[in-house]
């Protein structure tokens, strides 16, 4: 098997228990802390959506333009999308104290966030490295 499909299957597995972990953390919160939770953050994941396809199309319109920098600009995207996501996590840790939610509840998002991550991480290393 191909290391790359390895790393994508490692991704997806990862992205998938992550989600599990915050659909459960949910069930830890009251209805109004759900519905807070819900209004708190309704606009923020669509801008948070945009970073993402922003550092996407960076990278292919770098790899469709310039495609001899196609290996010296995959360091500088992984950079970014790592930054992009620490920023992310931090700011929705901070939402997530504003909006006073429990400790329990936070604890399991940002697992969550660190299982995901290290299989967004395990995919591009893997990729990079074959």
């Amino acid at each position: 098997m191909e290391i790359s499909i390895i790393g994508f299957i490692a991704f997806i597995t990862a992205y998938v228990a992550g989600r599990i972990i915050s659909e459960r953390a949910l069930k830890l919160l009251t209805e109004d802390q759900q519905k807070n939770l819900l209004q708190g953050f309704s606009n923020y994941r669509m801008l948070s959506l945009v970073g993402i396809i922003v550092i996407v199309v960076i990278h292919y319109a770098l790899r469709f333009f310039v495609p001899e920098s196609s290996a010296a600009s995959m360091p500088a995207i992984i950079t970014a999308l790592v930054l992009y996501l620490l920023a992310n996590t931090a700011i929705s840790y901070t939402k997530l104290k504003n909006l006073e939610m429990p400790d329990e509840y936070i604890n399991r998002f940002l697992f969550s966030s660190l299982i995901q991550y290290i299989g967004l991480f395990l995919f591009f290393g893997l990729l990079i490295n074959r």
